[in-house]
This record gives C-alpha cells, structure tokens and sequence, in this order.
C-alpha cells in the first residue's frame, strides 16, 4: 500500500518520526523509502560542512536550493539517492525537503522541520562541483539545482551566500580584492589550510608592490556556465589589465595545476596578460611550459626580497 504525503509545510519532529509515517532510514541524507512515492533529503549545514557538503542552501534570489549528493568520500557516483533525485520526475516520485530546527531538550539530536516540496531545475539539473571528503581529499560532488513546487518554507538560515542560480553562459565580474574564497588544489585539509595561509601572504605582499606602483588591485568573480558556485582569481591589476594566479609553492603540481586555472580564466575574463605568482623560482622546463601559453612568471628568493619576472625566456627585475 502507497502512503500519501500529509505532513504540513512547518511540521517538525525526529527521523524516527518521518520513518515511522513514511519509511526509509534515520541517518542518510537521501531516503527512498518503498512505501512512499518520495525522495526524502535532510539538510543539515552544520554537520554537512564536515563532509564537504558546503552547497547545500538557497540561492540569493531565492529561486533555487542548491543540494550536495550522497558519498561521502571519492568522486560520488549517480546512484541510489543521486539517481533517484536527478530522474525523479521520470520515476514519478516527489522531492521533500527537510532542514533542522534546532535540538530535543536535553539531548543533541536534531529537530527536524519539514520545509516543502521541489522538483529538479530542468534547465539545469546538476553541477559537479569540488568538496572534501571525509577522508580530507578533494574530490567531485553533484550538487543538485531545486525548484520549489508551490509554497515553501524560506528561512534566512537556510540561505547560502556561496551558490547562485545557474546561468546558461559564464560570467566575469570585478570584485574587491577582499571577496575572496580560495580554492586549493591539495591532498588534506591541514595542507589547504597551510598552502591558502602562504599564499595569501604571498599575494598581499605583491598587491603591496602594484599599490605602491599606482595600480588598482582586485579581482574577478566568475560563474562557469551551469555552476551554482563562483571561481575567484587571485589579483587583477585593474590599472594595467593583467591578471595574476598565486601558488603557495613552486612544485610541479602547483604549477600544472595554475596553468590550468589561468587557461580557464581566460575563457571568460577576455584577453589579457596572464601571470603566475609564486614564491620561489620553478623548474626551467616548467617556465618553458608556461611561455608556450604566453604567462609570465614572477618570484622572489626570499620572503623580504625583491620579485624577479621570466618572459620569453628573459629574467629581469619586475
């Protein structure tokens, strides 16, 4: 026998409750319980953070949520709850969306709070963004594009000031150098943590220098077509129109890994030079890669010293 849904917009209660009424588990964050035509997804940013779940919200118009899949850690697969999501419409099931209105007295179990029901953005259906797992590595995660179908629950808590609505072509805006979110390309979050500090020294050193020099320092926001979640390049001297990405090191990865955010900068900042900024001088090979892309190099030898420049194949002073 089918239960029909009757829980009220607002209703709120314990994962117990919601599996006694319509079945499913008490732990996962995508139910597809048998006895009920609904994908039950339980939204928790607190505890979501700590899985690398750090999508899951209202965009800031109001017209979509954005929600992290399931897996944990790895690239999460379309599966069980992702491919129930994604084809719900098809399945002829319903998305119902819970969030967390606080805790039970005296206990630290949540309270959950039915917030209404949505249905997959046709337009765009999914991105596939960057997360941590809970193992510390980068890894991919679907993050699924929610329309509200009828009236819903909207709470300022709920909003996030991290995903947009998605657009169907990218966009590059200018932004003050202060808005910034970094993204690192390393293996562990302790690593993220110590790469974004020495890069972001690095980087406030050299704006120190385009400063002094006259330039207007900031930076550009970009949304890739069909992206929820913004890419930040590092400094853009306004005043000259050249645009820099810094590395907390000067390895090969780092470098590679640089190259190929430059090479995506470009698809939507438009042309202009591009730099790459580190803080120690790269392999010789690695500054040859670079200049068969047409990116200047610049370094210092120590953390008090001056930047020296590599373009086509000349070092100087900057």
């Amino acid at each position: 026998m089918t239960i029909a849904w009757s829980t009220p917009i607002g209703w709120n209660g314990s994962r117990e409750d919601i599996k006694a009424m319509y079945g499913g588990g008490i732990y996962g964050g995508m139910e597809t319980p048998e006895k009920s035509p609904n994908v039950l997804l339980f939204t928790d940013p607190e505890v979501g953070v700590q899985n690398g779940y750090e999508y899951d919200g209202w965009s800031l118009d109001g017209e979509i949520f954005s929600y992290t899949g399931m897996d944990r850690k790895g690239p999460q697969r379309m599966h069980k709850g992702n491919l129930q999501t994604r084809d719900h419409k098809l399945l002829g099931k319903s998305l119902r969306l819970f969030g967390v209105d606080g805790t039970f007295p005296g206990t630290n179990s949540r309270r959950r709070i039915y917030l209404g029901e949505f249905e997959i953005d046709d337009a765009h259906p999914y991105s596939i963004e960057d997360g941590i797992g809970v193992d510390d590595v980068m890894r991919t995660v679907f993050v699924f594009h929610l329309r509200p179908v009828g009236e819903v629950l909207r709470r300022e808590r709920d909003v996030n000031v991290r995903t947009a609505k998605p657009v169907r072509t990218g966009t590059a805006n200018e932004v003050p150098l202060e808005d910034h979110k970094s993204t690192s390309f390393v293996q562990t979050a302790r690593e993220a943590v110590i790469a974004e500090k020495n890069e972001q020294e690095l980087v406030a050193a050299f704006q120190a220098v385009l400063e002094t020099r006259g330039s207007t320092v900031n930076r550009f926001k970009i949304f890739p077509p069909g992206s929820s979640s913004p890419l930040f390049t590092d400094i853009h001297d306004a005043t000259n129109g050249v645009l820099y990405e810094a590395k907390a090191d000067a390895t090969r990865g780092s470098v590679r890994g640089a190259l190929g955010q430059l090479l995506d900068y470009r698809r939507y900042v438009g042309a202009r030079p591009c730099r790459l900024l580190l803080p120690a001088k790269p392999a010789d090979d690695l500054l040859e890669l670079l200049a068969d892309h047409d990116i200047a190099v610049l370094w210092r030898n120590s953390k008090k010293g001056p930047f020296y420049i590599s373009s086509g194949g000349h070092t100087q002073l900057f």
